[in-house]
C-alpha cells in the first residue's frame, strides 16, 4: 500500500471518528430537547476520543517521516499542514489535561473540542482534499 493511500485512509477514518465525537458532545450539551441518554453520549464521546488518539499517533509518525525526508523542500501546503497539525496536537493535549486534571477549566473544554474539530477539517481539506482532487502522487 502506498504511503499516501495509507495516510489518506487513516486521515479519513480520523475525520469520521472526530465527527462522531463532535456530534455526541454537541447533542449532549447543545440540544434543548435532550433526546439521547447523557451517560451513553458521554461514553460514545470518550470512546471516540480514544480511537481518535489511536488514529492520530500513526499519522503523527508518518508525518514526521515525511518532514524528515523533505528536509528544507517543504511546499507551502505541507508547511501549513505541519504547523496546523502541531496546533491540533497541542490543543488535544490541553483538552485532555483539562478534562483529566484541571477540572476547574472544564467550561472551556467544549470550545476546545469544537476548535479541534474545525482545525482537523482544515488540515484534512488542505492535504487529503488536494490529493482527492489531483490524484495520488507517484511513489
Amino acid at each position: 500500500m502506498s504511503p499516501y493511500v495509507l495516510k489518506v485512509s487513516l486521515a479519513t477514518a480520523l475525520v469520521i471518528v472526530a465527527l462522531v465525537s463532535f456530534l455526541s458532545m454537541m447533542s449532549l450539551q447543545g440540544r434543548l430537547d435532550r433526546k439521547g441518554d447523557p451517560a451513553k453520549l458521554r461514553r460514545i464521546h470518550r470512546r471516540a476520543g480514544l480511537v481518535f488518539v489511536l488514529l492520530l499517533v500513526p499519522l503523527v509518525f508518518l508525518g514526521e517521516r515525511f518532514i524528515k525526508e523533505m528536509a528544507d523542500g517543504l511546499s507551502v501546503r505541507a508547511t501549513f499542514h505541519f504547523v496546523l497539525a502541531l496546533g491540533l496536537v497541542s490543543l488535544l493535549l490541553l483538552k485532555v489535561l483539562i478534562v483529566r486534571f484541571f477540572r476547574g477549566y472544564l467550561k472551556i473544554a467544549s470550545g476546545i473540542g469544537m476548535t479541534l474539530f474545525v482545525l482537523l477539517l482544515v488540515i484534512y481539506l488542505i492535504t487529503a482534499g488536494f490529493v482527492f482532487l489531483n490524484g495520488f502522487p507517484a511513489t
